[in-house]
């Protein structure tokens, strides 16, 4: 069920100029509030709340426009004390500047209801877009969205998604809450809170999988992003926001998954599609299934990324650890005993050999 903050968007929009007010007024020795621009400026602000909200059904935001338009009108005796130019003002300008506000806060709510739709498109929450859109028309000051699914019989993820308008007006995706409940008691509840933006940014799948205990590849930078770093969780160590810290593996910690995937006998090397899509699922911190070669058969595995040992993690079919460095030894004695073969079906052929065609010795 959705969490809303109901309240009055009259007075929530009226604290916003009041800690504007109060940061200028701190910013300067004289008093700002009877500066003649300052005076404009909040005249033009008020002008904008009564605009946006004229047509508020809310009681309590009714009676907040009534007194605001009697705030503004001492306002606009103060700079314009010639009645015939307030009245000139009211008949001509007034109106056009209404109509102009009206319409500019309406473009800005679609712009801000479009950039967040995207925004949670782009986090794996496109599910929720629509009750956004329709907090934003009530025009609730900050409001709460959950989400909650099944990862597998055994495994939920329910998450909350926190929404709040800052000084600007301009609705912000604050930040989701992921908690992770599993049969698996070593894991179970495990939360953390994850801050979303438009560059870099952990979706709802990714969160999983660092709850997990996986880890995963992000951009390192915002300003670059061929940059790249590795993420995994410590579930030894909590910040102050009781969030696990993150550790980091960055480029020149030298973890190289490519390379590491060529060492293995995978079936999956014969087709390059196949190798390219099982990178990228192991980049986002999922586990994948395999084949690999062993004692002369296909056999089904699970892997995962690891670059603190700079290597993967492998469990068997029945989701078991399995030592990769077994396997890979059994592959180079493997390599070994062919090389061994080879070498006496040569020294077992007649003392003759053929060069271009021609017979030596």
């Amino acid at each position: 069920m959705q969490t809303e903050h109901v309240s009055n968007r009259v007075e929530a929009d009226l604290n916003q100029w009041k800690q504007k007010e109060e940061r200028f007024s701190q910013m300067f020795s004289f008093n700002v509030t009877s500066n003649r621009d300052f005076l404009k400026e909040k005249l033009q602000y008020y002008n904008r709340i009564a605009a946006k909200y004229k047509n508020s059904d809310n009681p309590e935001e009714k009676l907040a426009i009534r007194i605001l338009k009697q705030e503004q009108n001492r306002i606009e005796k103060q700079l314009y004390p010639n009645l015939w130019l307030r009245l000139l003002r009211k008949l001509t300008v007034e109106p056009i500047q209404q109509k102009y506000i009206s319409q500019k806060e309406e473009k800005q709510i679609v712009q801000n209801t479009e950039a967040l739709k995207n925004l949670v498109h782009k986090a794996g929450f496109g599910q929720v877009a629509s009750q956004v859109e329709e907090s934003i028309k009530k025009g609730l000051h900050e409001f709460k969205i959950p989400v909650s699914y099944y990862v597998s019989e055994k495994e939920r993820m329910n998450f909350q998604l926190s929404f709040h308008k800052d000084t600007n007006g301009q609705y912000q995706f604050e930040n989701y809450q992921a908690i992770l409940q599993s049969d698996n008691k070593s894991v179970q509840n495990r939360q953390q809170t994850f801050r979303p933006d438009n560059t870099t940014s952990i979706t709802a799948n990714q969160a999983y999988n660092l709850l997990s205990g996986r880890a995963l590849q992000v951009e390192a930078s915002q300003l670059d992003a061929k940059q790249s770093k590795w993420v995994q969780l410590d579930f030894t160590d909590k910040d102050a926001m009781g969030n696990y810290r993150m550790k980091e593996f960055r480029a020149d910690y030298g973890y190289d998954l490519k390379q590491v995937l060529k060492e293995l006998p995978l079936e999956q090397k014969q087709n390059q599609q196949l190798m390219d899509k099982l990178f990228t699922e192991l980049v986002n911190g999922n586990r994948q299934m395999v084949f690999l070669q062993k004692d002369n058969l296909e056999q089904k595995y699970f892997i995962e990324a690891n670059p603190q040992q700079k290597s993967i993690t492998l469990y068997d079919a029945q989701m078991k650890k399995v030592s990769l460095s077994s396997l890979l030894e059994q592959k180079n004695e493997k390599r070994e005993t062919q090389a061994a073969q080879i070498a006496k079906t040569i020294q077992l052929q007649p003392g003759k050999a053929k060069r271009n065609g021609l017979s030596l010795g």
